[in-house]
């Protein structure tokens, strides 16, 4: 005997061509979100994949440090530590991109190697004569430089024949110590041999090495490199040497920067998904609930044919899994072939990651795929479950309430259209909740968008009043070569020293910058500095805003390359100052540091300094190292901070088209009864429309300050993993600016309603008479 076919099957294609609309609004939504997330998992799983195997394939130190002079044969005997170590020699140059004879930036040039630190050929050739460069792929991005250009590397003519990667710059950080790469103002570049030797500025004695057996894990990674250090510490005493920095591996931000932030982003982009398919899989639920009260008569009379409960149930949860697997199964082929590119080329435009092949990945699949579905299948069971607990009878008799009231609810003497939307919006409390978890969740990534521009626009803005001066001039001694001291005719100079402690923490470990500063400074003004006791100090803001300090408590810093603490007493705050820094009096610096009367280190001044050498001069801190960060964050995001701002508000005429399209399906009985009383189609949706546009504004307002007190703590707990602090700043501007998205959504979606509301015929209500 052939099996009859369940006559409910066919109920389902005829139930996605009866509503297309909406599912393909939610279709294409879940397509586009789904599509991206899976591009980026892929794009991140194939660029760390390569970036991974760079490791072994292009040489990548384990760690280097810089020596103040060049160290002898016999300087790197180690007994302890089994260590190779390279040269790595390099110069920091002034580039000038269109020869025009005005510096576009720094370029730090190393000569042609194959030891250690390779870079991967991204176009063109590695240069083979004097007067050719290989520079930086993200940075000639950036400034519009090509193979086949002309460019001045420290006064001489260069022609670019390659562009590269350097595996130990996988993002452009000048210092180590940086919040931000600067792929627009740096650069990193390879020249000969000859080439090297032709350029002017003086060399930076840096050294890469590598551990004779890999380190098995991290901890193990720390426990050699604290013991190179200390081993290496004394050999550099020991041979009349001075150690300017050290950095392993596990430490650079250059090396590390970029992988730790596709992984954040991966983190992070699965979070929203799974948000986004919650919010949509209630908004089926609600969906659903409302079409199974439109048909308890066809259930009852299903149920009491003998069609059991859980074949209804699987009849109802089966078109948004549906919907769901189809979207997903589309949104991973688009995120393969087109959303992979996309997350590639914006990785590409911050990232300099050597080439890379595109890998399957089994986790994006689980996570845009399985996940994405067993959320829908979750929350829509819970709901229908509970709906279908009710008995044939109930159903038959449209007896759907749990909690019957024996009257109706009491509401203010107001007048008729008043009571009506009141009445309105209690009857549809379950969807206004959705809109507005909806609505904040927009609010939340409308804050980021609106307050990352709003931040980087106030910093820019305050530069030069978080400045001591307009140049602060690091000395690499007080005395030159010849015992002299570094002084200048220049008025404007003031003498200051400098010196970088470690704050320890869990998170990380911060650099400190504590200043000596002269008595009665006009570049930094303390009051009252110079009758501070020995271990009484100044503390900047932004110290003390990141780490929750107050005038009296205790700090303890310690030295970078020795095991030395010191504690420090806060007695005031300094807001004229963007860096963590300590601050005291020159005399007690130099009793605190164990230095020579009349020691120092550099010099501040509102006017460029030039008779000092540059052979003396470390580092010369400007307004640009200030901003530098600002401009690299405006341009990599800048952009995508406009999309995300079209993105939010599409995401918000979604939700609620979906969620005033299941309100106005609700209320089509009694919208019909009206028409037929007389009321025309504006003044009903006068009634309907209003109710839901009131809850908006209300919610608008309300989820306006929570998302941005949201975004705030979220940007607080992510600078903390970072050295450096700066404050997520909205202007009021751009507090409104989140109100008229969201509410320009709406606006878009009330023409919609408006028509549908239109289309409802009259003899709706006479087809429902009981």
């Amino acid at each position: 005997m052939k099996k009859v076919k369940n006559p409910l099957l066919k109920r389902i294609p005829r139930e996605l061509l009866g509503d297309w609309k909406k599912y393909l609004v939610v279709s294409l939504f879940l397509i586009l979100t789904i599509g991206f997330v899976s591009g980026m998992y892929v794009a991140n799983e194939s660029m760390m994949t390569a970036a991974g195997k760079g490791v072994s394939k292009y040489r990548l130190e384990d760690g280097h440090f810089e020596l103040l002079h060049q160290a002898d044969e016999e300087m790197f005997s180690f007994a302890a530590v089994s260590v190779q170590v390279y040269e790595n020699f390099y110069r920091n140059e002034e580039e000038d991109n269109d020869n025009d004879g005005v510096s576009d930036g720094t370029v730090r040039v190393y000569a042609k190697t194959e030891e250690v630190n390779q870079a991967c050929l991204m176009e063109g050739n590695f240069p083979e004569k004097e007067d050719e460069i290989a520079i930086d792929q993200m940075h000639a991005d950036n400034a519009g430089i090509k193979t086949g250009d002309t460019i001045t590397v420290g006064g001489q003519s260069f022609q670019v024949v390659g562009l590269i990667a350097y595996v130990n710059y996988s993002t452009l950080h000048e210092k180590n110590t940086d919040l931000i790469f600067d792929a627009l103002k740096f650069d990193v570049a390879m020249v000969t041999e000859s080439g090297f030797d032709c350029l002017n500025q003086s060399i930076h004695y840096a050294y890469a090495w590598k551990y004779g057996k890999e380190p098995n894990d991290e901890k193990e990674e720390k426990k050699l490199s604290d013991d190179f250090l200390e081993e290496l510490f004394t050999q550099t005493i020991a041979h009349n040497n001075q150690m300017e920095d050290y950095i392993p591996r596990y430490a650079n931000a250059a090396i590390n920067f970029a992988t730790d932030d596709m992984g954040s982003d991966e983190a992070m982009g699965g979070v929203l998904l799974d948000i986004l398919i919650v919010i949509i899989a209630f908004i089926f639920a609600v969906t659903i609930s409302n079409t199974i009260a439109k048909e308890s008569k066809t259930i009852g009379t299903l149920r009491a044919l003998g069609y059991s409960r859980g074949e209804l149930v699987l009849h109802y949860l089966s078109m948004p899994v549906i919907v769901t697997l189809i979207a997903a199964g589309m949104g991973n082929i688009l995120g393969y072939s087109v959303f992979k590119n996309v997350v590639v080329s914006m990785y590409y435009n911050s990232y300099s990651l050597p080439t890379y092949q595109t890998i399957w990945n089994p986790d994006a699949f689980f996570k845009t795929t399985l996940i994405p579905v067993m959320l829908m299948f979750i929350v829509n069971l819970a709901v229908i479950i509970r709906m279908m607990q009710h008995t044939p009878l109930q159903f038959l008799r449209h007896d759907l309430k749990k909690m019957k009231n024996k009257k109706a609810m009491r509401l203010p003497g107001w007048k008729f259209f008043n009571r009506f939307r009141l009445r309105i919006i209690f009857q549809n409390i379950p969807n206004y909740i959705i809109l507005f978890a909806g609505i904040f969740f927009i609010m939340v990534m409308l804050a980021m968008a609106v307050g990352m521009p709003d931040t980087l626009k106030f910093y820019k803005e305050n530069a030069a009043d978080m400045m001591f001066a307009k140049y602060q001039y690091v000395l690499k001694s007080y005395k030159d070569e010849a015992g002299n001291v570094c002084g200048t005719k220049n008025e404007d100079a003031e003498k200051f020293s400098m010196h970088a402690l470690q704050k320890k923490s869990d998170a990380l470990e911060e650099e400190v910058s504590v200043y000596g500063i002269s008595d009665g400074s006009r570049y930094v003004g303390i009051s009252g500095l110079k009758s501070l006791k020995e271990k009484e100090v100044y503390i900047s803001e932004p110290f003390r805003d990141k780490y929750g300090l107050e005038v009296g408590d205790m700090i303890s810093l310690e030295e970078k390359y020795e095991d030395r603490q010191y504690e420090f007493k806060v007695v005031g705050i300094y807001d004229k100052c963007q860096s963590i820094a300590v601050f005291m009096p020159l005399q007690n610096y130099h009793t605190v540091f164990d230095l020579e009367e009349g020691e120092f280190n550099g010099y501040m001044s509102d006017s460029e300094i030039t008779d000092i050498g540059e052979e003396n001069i470390a580092t010369v801190i400007t307004k640009r190292d200030i901003t530098k960060m600002c401009d690299q964050l405006e341009h990599s995001m800048g952009a995508y901070m406009e999309y995300f701002k079209v993105l939010c508000v599409l995401l918000a005429a979604v939700l609620i088209y979906l969620l005033t399209k299941i309100i106005i399906e609700k209320n089509e009985n009694a919208i019909s009864m009206v028409k037929i009383l007389g009321y025309e189609n504006r003044e009903i949706a006068k009634l309907y429309l209003l109710s839901t546009t009131m809850v908006l504004l209300i919610t608008e307002v309300v989820t306006v300050f929570l998302g941005s007190l949201v975004m705030d703590a979220a940007w607080r707990v992510i600078m903390f993993s970072y050295s450096g602090w700066f404050t997520f700043a909205i202007e009021p501007i751009g507090y409104v600016k989140m109100f008229v998205f969201v509410l320009i959504g709406y606006l878009l979606v009330m023409v919609f309603d408006f028509r549908r509301i239109k289309r409802i015929p009259m003899d709706e209500a006479l087809k429902n008479v009981e």
